[in-house]
């Protein structure tokens, strides 16, 4: 959980000397005696530590957040680059360029955008549809308490029906391929109306039959929002009650969404998830998933230790402070062996806490910068270990 970008054998030297009684004195294993221990240890057992320290949080945590009530999910997907090797190549797909082969695995996230969690994850070949893992989260999910918030590349009329048979709230937004959603705001001053989704070619339409969706799906609610930026974004949610979901409110609902793209920033450049520890799937499963839990991990020492720490100082400051999420996530990394082998959990925790809460940092609002184009060429890293 740990590993960055250090070998695995100087990490695997780091661990034993850390959990030591002495140490001048102490013993660690070889590289290939960890690789010989790991396959027979299950990626779902990094899930089921997850699920337990999720349901933790929600009965224990002191400072849940939530908006309107309600836990606001955003289910995003992302590319995962991973080593060369050939199970991995047939088990996930590659792509070719002009360089060389590129092996990726296609990475999904139901994301907890207001106390930043990720609730799910699902990993799956390359090619695989976004779609498709994203109604796969809906098992960890609750239509009572949870909306689910879109990106432009998940609106489909199966998809809308799911959520809607399932009993959930959500908001898409739509890309100008609806051409019919934007152009019902050609030439009109309203920015909210009443819509309904009617199915008008054969191309679908045996995967409706067969998830028994409506060729019209009634109830809908379309809202068109001018950016800063003078773009126009349309808006697609069932949360018709206007009086208490208005336009600034969808608005805003959309606005967090942008949560869970810092999730994964968090999880590639800071947590250096593209480092892998081995060549092989069930590797590649176990460092996704033991990632996951350091995330929120992290997230949850973040949102909750330090809420009264951020609240005392932030009453004395003229702006808000906040902690910075790299500082945490390092300093979880450097406590977590103690974590978990320490008697005292509460006085290590404490200790964590009082050194994280110097290093809070001024929220200054209504900043905002141009987005920096990088290429789409996505470059290989190489990794650290070796045959692993």
């Amino acid at each position: 959980m740990t590993f960055t970008r250090p070998s695995v054998q100087t990490e695997l030297d780091r661990f034993f000397k850390a959990i030591a009684k002495s140490a001048e004195s102490f013993s660690s294993i070889s590289k290939s005696a960890f690789t010989q221990s790991r396959k027979k240890l299950k990626p779902e057992a990094f899930v089921e530590l997850s699920n337990s320290q999720l349901s933790n949080f929600v009965k224990n945590a002191p400072n849940k957040r939530t908006w309107k009530g309600k836990r606001v999910v955003a289910i995003d997907g992302s590319l995962l680059n991973l080593p060369f090797s050939e199970e991995l190549r047939n088990d996930f797909g590659f792509v070719k360029n002009q360089y060389d082969e590129i092996i990726s695995a296609r990475c999904s996230f139901a994301y907890d955008v207001c106390n930043e969690l990720v609730l799910d994850a699902k990993i799956d070949r390359r090619k695989s549809c976004e779609k498709d893992l994203a109604f796969k989260h809906l098992n960890s999910l609750n239509p009572e308490t949870d909306i689910i918030v879109f990106d432009r590349g998940y609106p489909c009329q199966w998809l809308i029906g799911l959520l809607i048979k399932n009993g959930f709230k959500f908001c898409f937004r739509l890309s100008s391929a609806w051409k019919m959603a934007h152009k019902a705001f050609d030439d009109k001053p309203l920015k909210d109306i009443d819509w309904t989704i009617v199915h008008r070619s054969h191309k679908g339409l045996d995967k409706l039959k067969k998830l028994k969706i409506p060729k019209q799906i009634r109830g809908l609610r379309l809202l068109s929002i001018d950016l800063i930026s003078g773009e126009k974004e349309v808006l697609l949610t069932n949360l018709t009650n206007r009086d208490q979901f208005g336009l600034n409110d969808m608005k805003y609902l959309y606005h967090l969404r942008w949560g869970v793209e810092e999730g994964f920033k968090s999880f590639k450049k800071v947590l250096h998830i593209e480092y892998f520890t081995g060549k092989t799937t069930k590797a590649i499963k176990q460092d996704v998933y033991a990632k996951v839990f350091m995330l929120n991990l992290s997230s949850m020492i973040r949102t909750q230790g330090l809420y009264k720490s951020n609240t005392r100082k932030s009453k004395k400051r003229k702006h808000k402070i906040k902690a910075n999420k790299t500082q945490v996530l390092a300093k979880t990394k450097d406590f977590l062996v103690d974590i978990f082998y320490s008697i005292n959990i509460r006085c290590l925790i404490n200790q964590m806490i009082k050194i994280l809460s110097s290093r809070m940092e001024i929220v200054r609002p209504d900043r905002s910068f141009p987005r920096i184009e990088t290429s789409s060429r996505r470059r290989y890293k190489n990794l650290n270990s070796k045959g692993i």
